[in-house]
């Protein structure tokens, strides 16, 4: 049975066409995610490929090595050094070139996009990688992000590439403040060929997938449990933003990570091993699709990989890079869709990677959605004095971060008005909203966070008290949810066993 649905040809040409043309729009809103595991796949299988044999060793690394200035080399210690290896920034790109699909082939898998010259960076990582911890931190740049482009003109960072590589380099350490240290770029044909090369791989998919308009994949309930991927369902699977079936980023992740890791353990496996025929394809994938930069040999990419193909949550973080959300700004006399860096909290960020530390721990405040947090405001100094309402929205200036402010659930007078300094109240019968009150605390430098009394209804009481009430601005940086892998569902075990 197929894994496809195509809908009714009106105009005699390609079924999928018209579909991926009017949903282009629609697609394009959803990219933030969607290239990070196909980059990190490609790399990973590459890399590990390109451990097998001398022969391919040394072609292949001569082959998709490119001067590309801008990169640093880091300084390896002798072998008597006792100093730990330095940890080295990785820049992943995934070039939305479409070399090596022909018209056609974009239309099918959905890939195609009109008028495209160039090429831009669709995706683009930097990935900290210390030896010595083992600890990863991934930060994934939104390709619309509106940023200083090799120290000129601003414009979207993903257009950095068409001035070359060397300019997306310069864009991406001015940005961050880092040294870039290895770089590896990838285009889409690359993902499919190398699926292709391995003879496909076989995944878990628990659930069905509903049509997705944008890329034509349909799993449907009687053909869910162990899926053979070739390459065009491979792209399309990881490509879709309801390949989780839930339609969730969370779930999406955990599926393209368990195509990652199916697709690493048929590489390394002896099927490929005993089939020089395999390396060659996997070779000639790489010769054609992956450029790096002079200084990043083979075993380079071999050490990277080995660093990131656990995705072990205690020791690997993922971040987006923060942003004020979408806006717009003028480009070219004409209005154009941006998302908005946030200056502020990125330092934050990025001086945390450069120190070797948990950007999520450098910020000073407790990693719960502001959203989440119900507040009482209540004014303690007095009948004649309106300090609560305002002291609310100003609150609600200071925390509105990630994905919305704290909640205001009442605004009210407190039950005396004896207060000689504003204090933040959480209630000592909910350990969990101590932290809550942290947050919140944050946002009001001045005020005394304490166990107390807190009214029904609100996890978190701000008593307004005599003198000035003053908020800062907190900056929050999230982690994204790393799943842990599991045992596989019962429905793939019973294939799997067949």
């Amino acid at each position: 049975m197929s894994l496809f649905r195509r809908k009714k040809d009106t105009l005699g040409r390609g079924g999928y066409s018209d579909v991926f043309r009017s949903a282009r729009k629609r697609e394009r809103k959803h990219m933030r995610h969607r290239w990070q595991w196909i980059l990190l796949g490609i790399f990973l299988l590459l890399a590990a490929a390109g451990g097998y044999g001398a022969y391919y060793y040394y072609s292949l690394q001569g082959d998709i090595q490119k001067e590309i200035p801008g990169v640093v080399s880091r300084t390896e210690p002798d072998e008597d050094d006792e100093v730990p290896e330095r940890a080295r920034n990785v820049l992943l790109v995934g070039s939305d070139s479409r070399e090596g699909l022909t018209e056609e082939e974009q239309l099918r898998l959905g890939a195609d996009d009109e008028g495209l010259a160039g090429e831009r960076a669709d995706t683009l990582i930097l990935a900290h990688i210390n030896p010595s911890t083992a600890d990863v931190t991934m930060v994934q740049f939104p390709r619309d992000l509106w940023v200083p482009i090799a120290g000129g003109d601003k414009g979207k960072i993903n257009s950095a590439l068409q001035s070359g590589d060397n300019a997306l380099v310069r864009t991406v350490s001015d940005l961050t403040g880092l040294d870039i240290n290895n770089y590896v770029k990838i285009n889409i044909a690359g993902f499919r060929d190398m699926v292709d090369a391995i003879d496909g791989v076989d995944v878990c998919v628990p659930e069905p997938i509903p049509f997705d308009e944008n890329t034509g994949i349909e799993i449907t309930e009687e053909q869910v449990g162990m899926v053979h991927f070739d390459g065009d369902l491979a792209l399309r699977f990881v490509r879709s933003r309801h390949s989780s079936g839930t339609g969730s980023d969370f779930a999406r992740i955990q599926n393209q990570q368990k195509f990652v890791a199916a697709a690493l353990d048929k590489v390394l496996s002896t099927s490929t091993f005993f089939q020089p025929g395999r390396i060659r394809a996997l070779a000639d994938v790489a010769r054609h699709n992956v450029e790096v930069d002079e200084d990043t040999t083979i075993p380079d990419l071999v050490d990277i990989a080995r660093m990131l193909r656990n995705f072990d949550p205690e020791h690997y973080e993922a971040y987006t890079v923060p942003n004020l959300g979408l806006s717009t700004a003028e480009s070219g006399g004409t209005t154009t869709s941006i998302v908005a860096p946030d200056y502020r909290s990125m330092k934050v960020m990025f001086d945390a990677v450069d120190r070797d530390e948990s950007p999520a721990e450098a910020d000073g405040v407790p990693g719960i959605a502001p959203s989440t947090i119900a507040v009482g405001v209540y004014n303690g100094v007095g009948l004649d004095e309106p300090v609560a309402e305002p002291a609310a929205k100003q609150l609600e200036a200071a925390t509105d971060v990630n994905g919305g402010p704290v909640r205001i659930e009442e605004v009210e007078n407190a039950d005396h008005f004896r207060f000689k300094r504003t204090v933040v109240r959480w209630d000592g019968r909910r350990p969990e909203t101590e932290k809550m009150a942290d947050l919140v605390g944050a946002a009001i430098p001045g005020a005394e966070v304490a166990k107390g009394k807190v009214p029904r209804g609100v996890d978190v009481a701000v008593i307004v008290g005599k003198g000035m009430f003053e908020t800062k601005k907190i900056t929050q940086i999230l982690p994204l949810p790393i799943p842990k892998p599991g045992e596989l569902p019962e429905v793939c075990r019973e294939d799997s066993a067949n």
